[in-house]
């Protein structure tokens, strides 16, 4: 896989350096930003994964997120030292992808993030379902019309794992585990969102929900 371009947000210099450094030794081109002020200036949708920390000194990583969300599906990971249900429904209702708790070591934060991409920039590149045309690199799907459709890396990632056992159930579980890397309580409202999201994006009836067991891909 090609050099990756992440941009790190993080006002705590330490950290945000030190996880700059063990991803530049990974061969990542990785670009800090200490302020939302600094994120804002140097963001554009060339990175192919950002790092954001919730708190910063001059505003919200959230708000950052969502005018990230404006013009870009980029894979987000949110650090925040903040751990209460609110603040992570928010980040998933604007498609953060991952929520980590801090403190976390950059040995693990760096396998997190490797592991996030390799799952979206190492896979397939597209498959064509009864007229739907899934390009999982772009984050896109383009419907029976031609109408190009944009995703999240979650959407997708569960698009992708409903086409694999396309006729059988998937169990929220297996989601929550195979997206996120390990089993989350919280994720189960995110998983509900992210479904909620590709319904209303492609057809209400395109993904069944099996009582008990998880969901089918109607296809």
């Amino acid at each position: 896989m090609d050099p990756l371009k992440i941009l790190i947000v993080e006002d705590d210099k330490i950290q945000n350096d030190v996880l700059a450094a063990f991803l530049r030794k990974d061969g990542d081109d990785v670009v800090s930003a200490y302020t939302l002020s600094e994120a804002e200036e140097v963001f554009d949708p060339s990175f192919k994964l950002v790092v954001l920390d919730v708190m910063l000194p001059d505003g919200s990583g959230i708000d950052f997120l969502r005018s990230i969300r404006r013009i870009s599906t980029v894979p987000v990971i949110m650090l925040t030292a903040l751990d209460d249900d609110f603040t992570k429904i928010q980040t998933f209702d604007l498609h953060a992808d991952e929520y980590v708790d801090k403190p976390v070591s950059p040995q693990v934060m760096t396998r997190r993030i490797h592991a996030l991409t390799d799952r979206i920039y190492g896979q397939g590149t597209q498959c064509t379902v009864k007229g739907y045309t899934f390009d999982f690199p772009r984050f896109l799907v383009i419907d029976q019309k031609g109408n190009e459709i944009r995703f999240t890396n979650k959407e997708m990632g569960i698009l992708r794992y409903l086409l694999e056992n396309r006729g059988k159930a998937v169990s929220r579980d297996f989601l929550i585990t195979n997206l996120w890397g390990c089993e989350y309580e919280s994720e189960e409202r995110a998983i509900d969102t992210h479904i909620k999201n590709i319904r209303k994006k492609l057809d209400p009836d395109i993904i069944l929900t099996i009582k008990g067991i998880g969901y089918r891909l109607n296809l």
